[in-house]
Parts: structure tokens; sequence; C-alpha cells
């Protein structure tokens, strides 16, 4: 009768030790299905936030200064978070996404009109490709165009040279063929335009032209419309990988 007594606790104790087990199996399980959906959510919501960053560029009439700073920032996340760059998060986590890819064409209806088409040839021209594509960890349509913008904003003042461009075709559309008069009528609109720089001479106005107009190309990419024509997202973790505009032939 002892005997069968001890047996009976022994068999309670090893079924209460059961029991308790299945609870800490169930509890772990559901604590790391927990953790598995917790993470799943976080990644999501970064994606969803990653994304937001792009999508207010997923459109008709984005701006040239905008695209301009669509390409910093795409350039920014190429260096730190691609392969091509450092590919960590600021936590020390190693991810390398895919490069973020902005390509843009500046020519539209099948490159018959170009950004440009509004200005005189017989200059350098600041914008030297119909297409640009971006997506290495340097800016290079930045790269190509900045060092002549900074000296020209150095040598006239961006602001004069803002006038000097809203006013080239009175300006410059003078010849030499022109009365004296008219030459310096176009001499003293470029002086009132120009905050920082002066002529005295037709020539010395003459000498000023093909800076102005080469200038101008970058106030009407900042002014030109693009269309968002196509944009890509990594089949594996849903980001935008790539972005790709028009010129609609439009300005504002």
């Amino acid at each position: 009768m002892e005997n069968a007594s001890k047996a009976l606790i022994m068999a309670g104790s090893v079924l209460i030790a059961l029991m308790i087990i299945g609870a800490l199996l169930l509890m772990i399980n559901n604590l790391s299905s927990y953790q598995k959906t917790d993470t799943v959510n976080t990644r999501e919501a970064q994606v969803i936030d990653f994304n937001n960053q792009y999508e207010t560029y997923n459109r008709k009439n984005v701006r040239g200064s905008d695209l301009y700073s669509l390409l910093n920032r795409a350039v920014d996340y190429n260096k730190r978070k691609s392969y091509k760059g450092t590919g960590a998060t600021e936590e020390g986590q190693y991810l390398a996404y895919q490069p973020m890819v902005i390509s843009f064409n500046l020519t539209t209806g099948g490159g018959k009109e170009k950004l440009y088409a509004t200005t005189s040839e017989d200059y350098p021209h600041l914008i030297k490709e119909d297409r640009y594509t971006v997506d290495e960890t340097s800016n290079k349509f930045e790269n190509q165009i900045s060092s002549t913008v900074k000296n020209l904003e150095k040598e006239y003042g961006s602001d004069s040279l803002s006038n000097l461009v809203i006013g080239m075709s009175k300006i410059f559309d003078t010849t030499m063929s022109s009365s004296e008069a008219e030459k310096q009528e176009a001499i003293d609109t470029f002086n009132i335009a120009s905050k920082k720089k002066t002529v005295n001479t037709f020539s010395e106005l003459l000498a000023c032209k093909s800076d102005v107009y080469t200038y101008s190309e970058y106030i009407q990419f900042k002014r030109a419309k693009f269309d968002c024509k196509n944009t890509d997202y990594d089949p594996e973790t849903g980001r935008i990988i790539k972005m790709e505009f028009e010129f609609t032939g439009k300005f504002q």
C-alpha cells in the first residue's frame, strides 16, 4: 500500500514536471513568434519610411531643382547603405542594399527638343549630355556642372546672373551692326541687371555673352519640369531601387 502511494506521488510529480516543461516550451514558442512578427513589422515600417522619401518624386511635373535634391539624396544613400559604399547602418550592422539609380533624360519628343533648345548655340554648353544616370557614390551631373556654376557665380554673383538670364535676349540680341544708341541701351540694361559686374563698352558686353548663356542652362534646368516614367522596387526588400525621369519640354 505504501509502495503504491509512493508510485502515485512519483507519477504525479512527473506529470507536473511535464506540464511545466510544456508550458515553458509554449511560452518560448510564443515569444519567438512574437519576436519574428515584431521584426517583420519593424522591417516593413523601415521600408515604408525609406520609400516615402522617394515616392514624393514618383509623379509628374517634378521641378529640376527638386530632381537635383533627389540626386544628392540617392548619392548619400549609396555611400552609406549600398554595397557600393560602406553598406553599414548607424548601429554598425552591415546590410549592403542595392544602390539607388536615378536616370533622367534632358530631351523630349524623341530627342528633337533639348532642355537648352531655347538658347543660342554659339556658347560653351553647361549640360553636355542628353541623359544622365547616377548610380554611384558621386553625383556625376553635379560634378560636371558645379565648377563652372561656382566660378560664374563668384565672378558675377548669383542674383546678377539670374537677372541677366531673364533679360539676355534684350541685352545680347544687339549686334555689331546695331546703332550706337541700341548698343548703349544694351550696355545700360546689362549694368542695371548686374549688381556685381559692370561693362563700359560694347566689346566688354559681348565678352560676357557666353557666360550668361552658359549659366542660363543651369537656370533652365532648375525651372524645367520632369515626369517620373518608371519606378523599380527590389523584389526581396521592397525598397525603391530605380527611378527614371524625362523632360516634359515645360518650365515653371
